[in-house]
This record gives structure tokens, sequence and C-alpha cells, in this order.
């Protein structure tokens, strides 16, 4: 399991240019073994966005052991990546495709002044958010749907069904926080949906809206899309 701070990566997955967290991983794992391994992670986190319990899972020939392997890459690694554990598992398991559920988390920050300290880990919006509200529109999110209108274009027509176990919005000291748990999230997924209740929140629509727009399947229809830095992959669950 890994964390990481994404504000300087284009993301988890490795890419013909830009700084990637997988490309770290494999050049780290390079380093120690002297072979490139094909690393799978159970989420693709976007530019900019963070992990405190990213899955990460590759093949090795096993003469060197998870707690001795963990130290060499947190040695070999960037100060912006850290492993925090490693571990044997079985045949067949797979971080990405074994997964059960993940669990994100979005923060905004409603206060008058702009954050200095926590300027690249949320989303500093104009205006007091209505905590009420952005709750009520949440719970239309619950259940399975097709993403259509909170996904990517990119995303295959074909594949954009996936179940959310729970969608809450909290206010924790001057922050608001949106955590959502699903079996999977589609590229901009989560990302359209803060921007979405951050309309409803500062009273830019009302919360039926949210729940309406999904049911809508529409992408030309797409609330706003949130910040990068306010996202972070919090949990995988297996």
């Amino acid at each position: 399991m890994l964390e990481y701070d994404g504000t300087n990566f284009a993301g988890w997955q490795q890419q013909a240019k830009g700084r990637t967290v997988e490309g770290e991983l494999r050049s780290a794992l390079r380093a120690i073994t002297g072979q490139d391994h094909v690393v799978y992670g159970a989420g693709r986190t976007d530019a900019g966005a963070h992990a405190e319990g990213q899955v990460a899972s590759f093949h090795t020939d096993g003469r060197i052991e998870p707690r001795r392997l963990m130290a060499a890459l947190n040695a070999r690694l960037p100060e912006d990546v850290a492993v925090l554990s490693a571990q044997e598992v079985p045949d067949g398991f797979h971080a990405r495709y074994s997964a059960r559920w993940r669990r994100y988390r979005y923060r905004y920050l409603d206060r008058a002044a702009r954050p200095a300290l926590e300027r690249a880990r949320c989303w500093h919006v104009r205006g007091p958010l209505d905590v009420k509200a952005m709750s009520q529109a949440a719970k239309a999110l619950i259940g399975r749907h097709d993403w259509t209108s909170y996904c990517s274009a990119s995303e295959p027509a074909r594949d954009r069904v996936r179940e959310m176990r729970s969608a809450r919005v909290v206010r924790r000291g001057e922050f608001v926080e949106l955590e959502l748990v699903a079996e999977g999230f589609l590229r901009g997924m989560v990302r359209s949906i803060a921007g979405g209740l951050a309309e409803v929140g500062l009273g830019e629509r009302p919360h039926a809206w949210v729940g309406d727009l999904l049911r809508a399947r529409d992408r030309g229809r797409s609330p706003r899309t949130a910040p990068a830095g306010g996202l972070i992959l919090m949990e995988v669950i297996y």
C-alpha cells in the first residue's frame, strides 16, 4: 500500500511524457531487482490527485521478503511517494480487479481567506457551502447507475455502470468533505460529482438537480469539474 502527494505528478498511470507514480515505482523496482516489472494500481488517480491508501501489485521472484522490499523501495522512491506496507498475496490477486470497493474523499474549503498550508489538498470555493443541501443531493447517487453524466466522454459507453455504496457530505472544522464508496470509479467521475455538489452547496442549483442529471445520462449537461487537488484515494477494500 502506498501514499503520495500528487501535486507534482501527471497522475498514477505511466505515460510517454510526464512524471507519474507508477513510473517512479517501476523505476525503484528496477533499481532494486535489475528487472522491469508490470505494476497494477487499484485506481488511476488524476494529475494532482493524492492517495493515502493506493494499492499496487506486481510479480517478483520472491527472493526479497516484503519487509526488506518495502524498506528498499522507500530508500529509492522520491519524497512525495511512500510505501506504507508490503505483503505476499495469493496467485490470481490483482490490485485493480480483485478490489470490491474504493473510498475517495473530496475536500472543500469555504472560508473567506484562501488556504496557504492546504492549498494543494482542497478546493477553495468562494462562498459558504450549504452542507444540508449537498447531503440531500448526494443521496440520489447511492445505488447502481449509468454515470454518463458524471464521467469522461472517453469512457466506453457500454461500461459506464457502477454501484455507489455510500455518498456523504459532512463539515469538519473549516472543511467540507465529500466521501464516496463505490465498486469502481470512472475517469473524471469523482471530480464531476464534487463539482455538481458544489453548485448545489453554493445555491446555484436545487438539490434535486444532481439526481435529475444522473438519470439524464447526458454528458453534454455535465457539471463543472472540481480541481484535482481536493481529491484523495483513501482506501481500497478487498
